[in-house]
């Protein structure tokens, strides 16, 4: 094997409930996950030097190809476990907009793992995939999955869940990021939180309750993000966006530690007019058309 192409996708949280800092540092999450179908792809092609090297394309050409890059991290990490020989070229065409909430990184980390696996040979399963995933980042193991997911402990401990209708989505996408280790700091400040031995977190099971039906107005209420706030408090832009959205779909969300905001709609058709909308109202923003629950990372092209 020469040449693999994967893709991998965005995600959305429909729910985001966060705890107060465990004495780890990290914040315990009762989270349900949707891949949606806006997807970076990642080509690696081997090499005969043992040295991985990454260009990017597409919406992340000013992101660093470093060892800090997750992708190459992602690459390095197989290549140094199992002892490989060859190097490998990766290239992310990335069409997920960076510092958005929508876990781009950990996507290209993800389609980046089941692409070397394949190039490499290493015949890893799927749940070893999801080891080595998980300590590269608290999204790439959703990422790997995809589909829509129950997420607990940082957000790396899945559970699939059975969806019981398509969701049709309109991104609202910022051209300003927001940094996820901000957004946490902020959201302990607001909250007065320290780092505790034991914490309990709001739960989701509502919400995955009516997820398994098709009763897609019932998901309004029910959909929130506790980082939301601390994300308003960064950025006061945020706030009049959702402001403006209004009743625009059946509920709007921030995407995890955002700035994207998404809006749920109804169909396909509600969906496209609402996207139509947001384009002429928004003209300051992307406005990005996606439906899931979508595939994890995979496979396209191997040769």
């Amino acid at each position: 094997m020469h040449y693999v192409l994967a893709s991998a996708p965005a995600k959305i949280n429909l729910a985001l409930r966060v705890g107060p800092p465990r004495l780890d540092g990290f914040h315990p999450l009762d989270t349900v996950f949707e891949a949606v179908d806006v997807f970076d792809d990642i080509e690696v092609t081997r090499t005969a030097e043992p040295t991985v090297t990454l260009t990017i394309s597409g919406l992340g050409e000013d992101l660093p190809t470093d060892k800090s890059n997750l992708a190459r991290a992602a690459a390095e990490l197989l290549q140094e476990r199992y002892d490989v020989a060859a190097g490998a070229h990766v290239h992310v065409t990335k069409r997920i907009p960076v510092a958005g909430g929508l876990a781009g990184g950990s996507a290209d980390a993800a389609g980046t793992l089941v692409a070397c696996n394949v190039l490499w040979g290493l015949d890893l399963d799927a749940a070893e995939l999801l080891r080595i995933g998980a300590e590269l980042g608290s999204d790439v193991p959703f990422a790997l999955t995809g589909n829509l997911a129950h997420g607990t402990g940082r957000g790396e401990v899945l559970e699939a869940l059975k969806p019981g209708a398509m969701h049709c989505w309109v991104l609202l996408t910022n051209p300003r990021g927001l940094s996820t280790p901000e957004v946490f700091r902020e959201f302990d400040a607001i909250m007065g939180y320290e780092r505790v031995s034991e914490t309990l977190v709001p739960d989701t099971v509502a919400l995955r309750d009516v997820l398994a039906s098709p009763q897609i107005t019932a998901l309004g209420d029910l959909m929130v993000n506790d980082l939301a706030e601390a994300a308003f408090s960064l950025r006061p832009d945020l706030r009049k966006i959702v402001a403006r959205i209004g009743t625009l779909g059946v509920a709007t969300i921030l995407s995890g530690s955002g700035p994207t905001i998404a809006i749920l709609a109804e169909d396909f058709s509600t969906a496209d007019a609402i996207a139509g909308t947001a384009k002429r109202a928004f003209p300051e923003l992307g406005v990005v058309r996606a439906n899931g629950p979508a595939a994890g990372a995979h496979v396209r092209v191997a040769r």
